[in-house]
Formats: C-alpha cells, sequence, structure tokens
C-alpha cells in the first residue's frame, strides 16, 4: 500500500497538519488509471500544470470506498478506469488561464466542446472555478469489459463538453443509457453521488475535507 504524505490547503493557505493521499492503482489493484491530463490528449491539448506523472490519488475513505465498487464492478465483468481524481488547485486555475487565451486548436474544440467557447465552459457550470477534485472527494471514471479491455459505450467521451454528456440525456441510446446506469448504480451504492451534468463524474459522501483544497503536485 503507497501512502503519500501531503501538505493541507484551505484556498492557498497551508494549514499546519499533514493528511494522507493513496495512489488508486497501488491500493485498488485492477484499477486502471488514464491520467488523461498527464498527457496531452485533453480538450487543452497540453500536460495540465500539476500532473507529472500517470498517477491518480484520493483521499482515503473515498479510496475504500472505490476498491468496494470495483469488487462489485468484477462480479459483473468489468473494471474501473480512472481518468481524473485528486486535482491540485494549480490546474484548476490552468483551466482558467486556458478559458481566457484565443482559441487555437479548432480540431480540440471539435473533439470536445464544439458548441461552446472556452469562457462558456465555466458559465454552463462544465468545469469549475473551486473544484470538489481538489479536495480529495471527486473522481471522473467509467467502465471497461475485463475480457476484452474495451471501455462501454457511454454515448460521449470524457470531458465532451454538452448536453449529451448529461447523465440522463436522452439523446443516447438504450445501450448508451444502460451502461451509464450501471457506472452510476455501483458508484451509488457505495457512498458516491453523481454530477448530472457529467455521466463520468462522481463525488464522495460525506466529503473528509469538504472545505479544504490541496495543492500537491501528481507525481
Amino acid at each position: 500500500m503507497c501512502y503519500l504524505m501531503i501538505l493541507l490547503f484551505s484556498g492557498v493557505t497551508m494549514a499546519e497538519n499533514l493528511n494522507k493521499f493513496i495512489s488508486i492503482a497501488e491500493y485498488c489493484p485492477g484499477i486502471e488509471v488514464q491520467a488523461d491530463y498527464s498527457t496531452t490528449k485533453n480538450f487543452t491539448g497540453s500536460i495540465v500544470r500539476g500532473y507529472k506523472s500517470q498517477k491518480a490519488f484520493f483521499a482515503l475513505i473515498p479510496a475504500k470506498a472505490l476498491c468496494k465498487v470495483h469488487t462489485a464492478a468484477k462480479l459483473r465483468g468489468f473494471g474501473l478506469k480512472v481518468f481524473d481524481a485528486y486535482r491540485p488547485v494549480k490546474a484548476v486555475e490552468s483551466f482558467q488561464e486556458w478559458a481566457k487565451l484565443p482559441e487555437n486548436n479548432h480540431h480540440l474544440k471539435e473533439l470536445y466542446y464544439p458548441r461552446f467557447s472556452r469562457l462558456e465552459l465555466f458559465e454552463k457550470g462544465f468545469i469549475a472555478k473551486k473544484s470538489s477534485h481538489s479536495r480529495g472527494s471527486a473522481i471522473d471514471l467509467t467502465l471497461y469489459e475485463l475480457s476484452t479491455g474495451k471501455e462501454l459505450d457511454m454515448g460521449s467521451r470524457f470531458d465532451f463538453f454538452d448536453e449529451i454528456s448529461h447523465t440522463e440525456s436522452p439523446f443516447i441510446t438504450r445501450e448508451q443509457q444502460n451502461n451509464r446506469r450501471l457506472l452510476k448504480d455501483l458508484m451509488e451504492s457505495n457512498g458516491f453521488k453523481n454530477f448530472s451534468q457529467e455521466w463520468w463524474h462522481f463525488s464522495f459522501r460525506p466529503e473528509p475535507y469538504p472545505n479544504q483544497y490541496f495543492d500537491f503536485d501528481v507525481e
């Protein structure tokens, strides 16, 4: 089991005590970690500030619950694939900086946010200015088939900012609806709550650090 000791931040203010976050892949073997923000394969087109390794960290209590989700999924022939979990404050700030820049990559815009401007992603609630990810309680993930390694068809890609990504979107097939419902049921049966605008986003309740934000690097 791998533990990472980190400095605790409330906003950007350092607190005195230390807290433990864990590496999801090491704590829950079998959970895949894709960690898109540690690569250029994300909506910004760049490695996001604060992501120095393709790892995913989570507060300990939500991580224990996530292991239970993975165990339940395996009984159905599926595994969990994590796109993002803990997110440094500096990463959230970098998204805000990115949103103010001129649009310079129309290919990425078409892949991730074809109907909106960068600033509209914040105005419409697709990207938060203060994120529960930075509190160590939120996670973005999907299901994959254990037999083939193939992701279930959820009707839209991770971080596709549009109405079709709303969990209960009417613009997807019945199979895609069932796949989203399976993920939602597995997560909510173990203490997580879905964010209705994003089928992939879940937050653990109650949060272990509801009023605290962290800013250590993912490495």
